[in-house]
């Protein structure tokens, strides 16, 4: 005995389309697993729910595979027999089975066909059963929904609370101007001048902000050329200051590393999808958030950083060795924690530069001491006296006789032998036509020449000047050969008591025919911490709570009788003042690390600009 399968399905217009197709399994089964000979796409229907078998001529068997039931004839059963001529129904969810006859004597058709129920019909009804579609509303509707309440929310309400505010108390408007409702917000003193120039800086619709558009004027490392350049450009768009350049704290590789996972792990792919990953300038440097009203020149320095957000140093700094295994730097949790200075000195004869303890000695190849030059007695203190009218030494010399400030006041000038060191120390030769001859200093070639250049040219008036003075009772018929008069020259210059002897360290060479001499090079340490920036120009630094200098607090130079003595205070004594209460120390000063590091130029601390407010303008009221 054979099946027969006849599938009946509705059209959209109207009619049925029945699909015809011969069963080949002897005992079809019916489910809505895809195995199924019979599926009935319906979750009321078992994957493998029933199965019909042939028991006898014109008689067939439905039976359950397993506990299911269906319905035969309007009674729900596991097993049931059926009479073909009696032309049965099955019932399998919302599927009816019809069993008949075929046109051969051994053939059985099945015809399948959905009943009529509530469901929506379609292929999806039996999803649309289960869904929560019906329940809310489709994109169209909520689309029109949120739109009518944004015009309510973001204009209707305001304008509606505003008069109805400025009705009832003027004086108290709670809104002074509808238009406040959408303004993002005054800039940052600084940004000022950009109030109308919005592109400057939102050079894309719908864009954040981009680095391209702050390196447009906060670019490091130009030359002098477009400096001045940038600096034209910015004040002829109204900007009151020149704008600070902002180099990279580390490369981004690096930052990415050393930057530890985010304490809730979920800020890092928040800030990704809405565009606002951490190492763009907008991450930690925000506008429209600057003050309502001008604030007073006190508080001119906290206004010009306010925009830029909190950094916690010590997140990446904490444990930075453990994340940047091959870094340099000291892990540093707090300033309680900081470690004591190394600075950065050079090594004569080399001349290269290492890290050293407050301990070591530093061979610059000077010879100075500082002890024989600030004694208040002997012949420096004299000296300083005799020369006192014409370059306003005191009664001794003092530090800021040699240390003169830089232009920015914050750290001093490299010291110049010709600048500040002459006045004492005369490079003069000779004398001639009233005038003073002097030696180039730094160029022992130079000094060779230029003696032999003078004593070559009129023995007579070179034995006549005053280094080569002769001396009582002796008497000379006639000048020396030029040569004997070069040499003894030089030998009077690198000799004990000579012009160069006392400060260098000479080398001088025996040939007689080639006199000459050499001098270990000088090299002196500008920058002792080229990543810290401590700043000589703060008033605490420079004076004592009476106003005198106090100099000789942090460096011990007085005592110091050796050039290689490295005058640097340890950091106990900056914790003296930083991060001491106003009881504790008679100058308390902060603790945070910006009060010594910058963030995008390593050895230059926050900074501290004083401001014209006038020439800056009111903020917007």
């Amino acid at each position: 005995m054979t099946f027969t399968l006849n599938q009946i399905t509705q059209r959209a217009g109207g009619g049925d389309i029945v699909r015809r197709k011969a069963i080949a399994a002897a005992e079809p089964v019916i489910g809505r697993g895809a195995d199924c000979d019979i599926q009935l796409p319906d979750l009321a229907v078992g994957l493998r729910h029933a199965v019909l078998r042939q028991v006898g001529r014109g008689k067939v068997e439905a039976r359950s595979i397993g506990r299911q039931v269906f319905e035969a004839n309007g009674s729900f059963t596991t097993r049931a027999q059926l009479l073909l001529a009696d032309r049965p129904r099955l019932v399998f969810g919302s599927h009816e089975l019809s069993l008949s006859q075929g046109d051969a004597p051994d053939e059985v058709v099945v015809t399948v066909a959905k009943l009529e129920s509530s469901v929506p019909s379609g292929a999806g009804d039996e999803k649309s059963v289960f869904s929560l579609a019906n329940l809310l509303f489709g994109r169209r509707r909520s689309a029109w929904v949120l739109a009518i309440l944004l015009l309510l929310i973001g204009l209707a309400a305001p304008i509606s609370y505003f008069y109805a505010g400025f009705a009832l108390a003027p004086a108290r408007a709670p809104i002074p101007r509808p238009d406040l409702q959408w303004e993002s917000g005054a800039l940052s003193p600084g940004h000022r001048f950009l109030e109308n120039n919005c592109q400057a800086c939102h050079q894309k619709a719908f864009v954040a902000v981009r680095d391209d558009a702050c390196l447009a004027c906060h670019q490091a490392g130009l030359n002098g050329a477009s400096k001045r350049k940038l600096d034209v450009r910015l004040r002829a768009l109204g900007s009151p200051l020149v704008p600070s350049a902002a180099a990279d704290h580390a490369p981004s590789g690096r930052l990415e590393r050393a930057r530890p996972a985010p304490a809730d792990g979920k800020s890092a792919p928040l800030t990704f999808l809405f565009d606002h990953p951490n190492e763009r300038c907008e991450s930690c440097h925000t506008e429209h958030v600057g003050p309502d009203r001008a604030p007073s020149a006190k508080t001119a320095t906290a206004v010009l950083s306010n925009q830029v957000r909190e950094i916690d140093c010590a997140g990446c700094h904490r444990d930075l060795t453990r994340r940047l295994a091959d870094t340099a730097l000291r892990d540093v949790a707090s300033w309680s924690e900081h470690p004591d200075f190394e600075p950065l000195v050079t090594q004569m004869p080399r001349g290269n530069r290492v890290r050293v303890a407050l301990t070591a000695r530093e061979h610059s190849g000077l010879i100075f001491p500082h002890d024989l030059h600030l004694s208040k007695t002997g012949g420096v203190a004299r000296m300083a006296q005799e020369f006192r009218g014409e370059h306003g030494y005191g009664a001794a010399l003092d530090c800021k006789d040699c240390h003169q400030p830089d232009e920015n006041g914050r750290s001093f000038r490299p010291i110049e032998m010709v600048r500040d060191c002459s006045a004492c120390h005369s490079l003069a030769y000779a004398r001639r036509g009233g005038q003073t001859m002097t030696l180039p200093h730094g160029d022992p070639k130079g000094v060779v020449a230029k003696l032999s250049q003078f004593y070559a040219s009129d023995r007579t008036t070179a034995f006549d000047s005053e280094l080569l003075r002769r001396r009582p009772g002796f008497e000379m018929e006639a000048p020396p050969p030029a040569k004997d008069m070069v040499s003894r020259a030089i030998r009077s210059v690198v000799a004990k008591g000579g012009t160069c002897y006392g400060c260098h360290t000479l080398v001088t060479f025996t040939n007689p025919d080639a006199p000459g001499f050499d001098v270990l090079p000088v090299k002196l340490t500008a920058r002792y911490f080229p990543r810290g920036g401590f700043d000589h120009g703060v008033e605490a630094h420079r004076v004592d709570a009476n106003g005198n200098p106090s100099c000789a607090s942090c460096h011990k130079a007085v005592s110091s009788h050796l050039s290689s003595d490295l005058l640097l205070p340890p950091i106990a004594r900056c914790a003296a003042c930083h991060g001491q209460a106003k009881l504790a120390a008679p100058q308390p000063a902060g603790d945070s690390c910006n009060e010594c590091h910058g963030y995008h130029n390593a050895g230059m601390p926050a900074v501290r600009t004083s401001i014209s407010w006038s020439a800056i303008g009111p903020t917007v009221q």
